[in-house]
């Protein structure tokens, strides 16, 4: 690893969010003196579940003295009204300033919402408080969203930036190797993005979780490129847990080899190891220079 990669990589560890449920935001409190304060924490909203566990999740996580990112799932979101005292909610007990906002999965709508720009148009982002903002970014591509229409909003949602006092970022769903990712992230500046990019990394995790979880979310390309490595399945098989070492290299490589990657941020999916992803980021952040020639 070259001296710029290693530095990169540390750069990428020191700002890295992390991923948690709502249930498994307690462990965040336990992890002081691992998670530097203030890293942002998002929360995934369950589906089915009842929104304002998200509330109660932020809070916990606002008072352990990080920065808590709630998923808002358009699909999921009942309407103008629902989303008004979610909103609230969020404010008034963990001054949430941050969000991440997704369509959903699959064909069920219960409201007025069925995407992310139209909970991005509703204006009620801006008027409590919301500063910043996530979309999803998929490398590998999305069962629920044809080729064409992912461009048609990447077009939208640069416009909405463009015109919004809101700072919009796109946030990826995770893949197993770097090269989904620089070829996605390439991609999407030819088509015209100009928004920040956060890779979506797996964090530390069984291989059976990390397979279970790539099958489930359409992670096949990724798994194509550890096919066509030397031993890479078979490495992944035989390992008691898996750790991001080498893709996080891959990306910081990128970042790199190619200054105008706007991939500016990673973004950890513990995948229900919290703790174990939060000492990885800290190997990362002090992990010494490593020069090669």
């Amino acid at each position: 690893m070259t001296q710029a990669v290693s530095d990169r990589l540390r750069s990428l560890a020191a700002t890295a969010s992390i991923e948690v449920t709502p249930r498994h935001a307690a462990a965040v409190t336990e992890l002081d003196g691992v998670l530097p304060a203030g890293t942002s924490v998002y929360i995934t909203a369950l589906p089915g579940a009842d929104p304002f566990d998200l509330v109660t999740a932020a809070a916990t996580i606002r008072a352990a003295g990080h920065v808590p990112v709630p998923h808002l799932t358009a699909r999921a979101i009942a309407g103008d009204e629902a989303l008004d005292a979610l909103l609230s909610q969020l404010r008034e007990r963990a001054v949430v300033d941050d969000v991440l906002v997704i369509a959903g999965g699959g064909a069920t709508v219960v409201g007025d919402y069925h995407s992310s720009m139209d909970v991005l148009r509703s204006g009620l982002l801006e008027r409590h408080g919301i500063i910043r903002a996530g979309v999803a970014g998929h490398p590998e591509g999305s069962p629920d969203i044809s080729p064409e229409a992912i461009l048609e909003a990447l077009v939208e949602k640069n416009a909405f930036a463009a015109a919004s006092a809101i700072e919009l970022r796109i946030v990826s769903q995770f893949a197993l190797a770097a090269e989904p990712y620089v070829a996605w992230e390439r991609g999407l500046r030819e088509a015209g993005n100009r928004l920040p990019v956060v890779a979506g990394i797996p964090g530390v995790t069984s291989p059976p979780s990390l397979l279970k979880f790539a099958l489930a979310c359409g992670i096949g390309p990724s798994v194509e490129v550890l096919r066509k490595q030397s031993g890479g399945l078979l490495k992944l098989a035989t390992t008691r847990l898996w750790r991001p070492d080498q893709l996080a290299e891959g990306i910081a490589r990128s970042t790199v080899d190619d200054p105008g990657s706007l991939i500016q941020g990673l973004h950890l999916f513990p995948f229900g190891g919290v703790e174990r992803s939060a000492r990885w980021l800290a190997e990362m952040r002090t992990a010494p220079a490593a020069v090669s020639a």
